[in-house]
C-alpha cells in the first residue's frame, strides 16, 4: 500500500513539474572577454589581453606622462623564452619591462596580474583613452611582435601606478 502511495505521489510530482509553465527566459548579452584588448602570436608565443592604462574619460594623458602596460604571455614552445624589451617609440621616449625581463616558461602564463608587465614613460604628445599604440614586444627566442594595443581608462581594477618609474632628465 505504501509503495503504491509513494509511486502515485512521485508520478503526481513529476507530472506537475513537467506541466508547469516555463520560467520567463532572461535575455543574455553576448560577452566577448577579449573585447577592447590586443592579442597576438609569434613562433608559439601567445600575447593575450594587452592594454595600456590611460587617462580618465575626457582627460587625456599629457606629455611627459607614463602609462602602465599589461599583457599575459603564454609559451607553447618546449623551451623557456624571455621578454627582453618593449618599445613604443612613436609616442614614448622610454619603456622598461618590470624586473628588467620576464621569463615565460612553457605552458605557464606570465603576466596578467595586478602589476604591469612594463611601464611606458616620456609621452611625447597627448594620449586619449580609446586610442591605440603600436607596441613592439621583443623576445629572446621568438623575436619581435608588434601589436596595436588599446589605451583604456582607469577603473577599479585597472589603475595608474602612483609613482614615476624613471627619473626626470
Amino acid at each position: 500500500m505504501i509503495r503504491k502511495l509513494a509511486t502515485g505521489l512521485l508520478a503526481t510530482v513529476l507530472f506537475a513539474t513537467a506541466c508547469a509553465p516555463e520560467p520567463e527566459m532572461t535575455p543574455t548579452e553576448f560577452y566577448n572577454p577579449n573585447f577592447g584588448v590586443a592579442n597576438g602570436i609569434k613562433n608559439g608565443l601567445l600575447l593575450r589581453n594587452a592594454f595600456i592604462v590611460g587617462g580618465r574619460a575626457g582627460a587625456p594623458l599629457q606629455p611627459d606622462a607614463h602609462a602602465p602596460l599589461y599583457v599575459t604571455m603564454i609559451n607553447q614552445r618546449a623551451e623557456t623564452d624571455t621578454l627582453v624589451s618593449v618599445s613604443a617609440t612613436q609616442l614614448f621616449t622610454q619603456a622598461r619591462v618590470h624586473g628588467g625581463m620576464v621569463d615565460i616558461r612553457p605552458n605557464d602564463p606570465a603576466g596578467g596580474g595586478p602589476k604591469p608587465q612594463a611601464i611606458l614613460a616620456g609621452l611625447t604628445r597627448q594620449l586619449r583613452s580609446g586610442s591605440f599604440v603600436d607596441i613592439d614586444f621583443t623576445f629572446q627566442r621568438a623575436g619581435q611582435l608588434r601589436l596595436q594595443v588599446p589605451v583604456l581608462p582607469p577603473t577599479q581594477w585597472r589603475t595608474q601606478p602612483p609613482v614615476r618609474p624613471f627619473p626626470s632628465s
